[in-house]
């Protein structure tokens, strides 16, 4: 089996021409849209290995996983409550998020979030939202709220 691999930079460029016509189509609702991004890798690649129900525990397991196939050179959590505040430095993606601003649309996808997200909802049974997205000294820094638990 011949494996192909196509480049980072045209990977990247696709998704700018999809999220940017996705928000120019949708406008704020398209981050509402975008939430599951990523989760068929999160269902293959994190869920196994997800063993903790502790916060700070699921987005290290979830770091390792995205620092070996090569999406982020690391995370840092900081849990203030029901906020989540987190630091994503080397993200592969982060020339969209680069592109949009310079286009005047703020960044409104993150697949890495998401993985936080996803994780928060299997193992704790608590919906979540990605409130914000800011790009600083290269890296992006990310709110994410939590939720009480989902009624059984």
């Amino acid at each position: 089996m011949n494996k192909e691999t196509i480049s980072k930079d045209y990977a990247n460029d696709m998704i700018f021409e999809l999220e940017k016509a996705f928000w120019d189509e949708r406008g704020k609702g398209a981050r509402f849209r975008l939430t599951t991004l990523g989760r068929d890798f999160f269902k293959t690649k994190c869920l196994p290995k997800l063993q903790s129900t502790e916060i700070d525990d699921m987005v290290r397991m979830i770091e390792s996983v995205l620092k070996e196939n090569g999406i982020v050179g690391g995370i840092s959590l900081e849990v203030d409550g029901r906020l989540l505040r987190v630091r994503i430095e080397g993200c592969v993606h982060r020339p969209v998020e680069d592109r949009l601003v310079a286009q005047e649309t703020k960044p409104f996808a993150c697949m890495p979030a998401n993985m936080i997200s996803l994780a928060i909802d299997s193992k704790l049974n608590r919906p979540s939202e990605l409130a914000e997205i800011k790009l600083v000294d290269g890296a992006c820094q990310i709110l994410i709220v939590l939720f009480e638990k989902k009624p059984f």
